[in-house]
């Protein structure tokens, strides 16, 4: 039996996480960095359940419904001068579908194609920087791992 490992050994903080952005069909390297990304949301997906009960049953029966992407807001640090964050704000404004690219510090990563659905300005507070915030609709996902160089 081998040993248990020691947390420390394998739990990242999030620090290092890249957001990256392209077209629908782009592969990754020519994907762009958004390099102000403060918050990307839950990552994956998940289903809701469809009950299958026939009358001989006597308990209620389930089974997976089809998967739903959840809702996204993505968040980022305003800097008006960042022509890759502004042409992503700009294919929010047009409705745009895209792919997102999400690369933890762990190895994790993920590609999602995501129906985009705007963007505002996060409300205000004294103190603290200035954001943008993007919606969106998460459709399909792609996960994997890829052992981070050492």
């Amino acid at each position: 039996m081998s040993a248990i490992k020691d947390p420390s050994e394998y739990a990242k903080l999030p620090k290092g996480t890249r957001f990256l952005w392209g077209a629908v069909t782009a592969a990754t390297d020519a994907l762009k960095l958004l390099k102000d990304a403060d918050a990307v949301g839950a990552t994956g997906k998940k289903s809701s359940f469809v009950e299958c009960t026939r009358l001989i049953d006597t308990s209620k029966k389930f089974m997976a419904d089809m998967s739903e992407g959840p809702d996204k807001e993505f968040v980022f640090l305003d800097d008006p001068t960042d022509t890759d964050l502004v042409a992503f704000l700009a294919a929010a404004d047009n409705d745009e579908t895209v792919k997102v690219r999400i690369e933890f510090p762990n190895g994790r990563w993920a590609d999602m194609t995501i129906a985009l659905a705007g963007w505002e300005m996060q409300e205000l507070e004294k103190g603290s920087p200035m954001k943008v915030v993007v919606s969106g609709k998460q459709n399909d996902i792609a996960r994997g791992y890829t052992a981070p160089s050492v």
